[in-house]
């Protein structure tokens, strides 16, 4: 067991209850934390639920069809990875939710290593938007406070751009040329 991946959480939808078992068997021998529904409804609510790390997706399921259910995962987490599993890989099962956001396919009858490989891709892909997001918020954050204490300085300071054309100026700037 890889103990990177030990808290990482997976969901697996897919209708066949033999398919689901050894998916689950699979990947908790891997050392992932795995939920298994039936239903796309069961998946939506799940994820709407918990926080998951990557999803394993059967296209064709009794409900909601895996189409409908990528939809609503995206528009609730654009960043969640989504693998779809087909019995049918037609153009509309496979190129069709690729550009509606999932991250790849695996065609049933399933081949153990690429599913294997295709999450560890899912969940680094996962781990980098994180990362992503953690860095924009934190570069965000810094912005803000470097704005204030310009702001808040006594001395004048006036940015320009490669042109000379001023780009910025602070508070002090503007008191000490009686200029906006």
């Amino acid at each position: 067991m890889n103990p990177a991946i030990a808290f990482t959480s997976i969901l697996v939808a897919d209708d066949d209850p033999d398919i689901r078992e050894a998916l689950c068997d699979m990947l908790e021998h891997e050392g992932y934390r795995v939920h298994a529904v039936g239903t796309g409804a069961e998946a939506v609510q799940q994820a709407d639920q918990i926080h998951y790390d990557a999803v394993l997706l059967d296209i064709e399921l009794p409900d909601l069809n895996g189409h409908t259910v990528l939809k609503i995962l995206m528009e609730t987490d654009p960043s969640l990875p989504v693998v779809i599993l087909t019995g049918h890989p037609t153009e509309l099962n496979t190129v069709r939710p690729l550009s509606k956001g999932a991250i790849a396919y695996a065609a049933k009858p399933y081949n153990p290593a690429e599913i294997k490989a295709l999450l560890r891709r899912a969940v680094a892909v996962k781990a980098l938007s994180v990362k992503a997001e953690t860095a924009t918020h934190a570069l965000s954050e810094s912005e803000e406070r470097f704005r204030s204490v310009v702001q808040s300085t006594s001395d004048a300071i006036i940015l320009a751009d490669d042109k000379g054309r001023i780009v910025f100026w602070n508070k002090s700037a503007q008191r000490m040329f009686s200029y906006m």
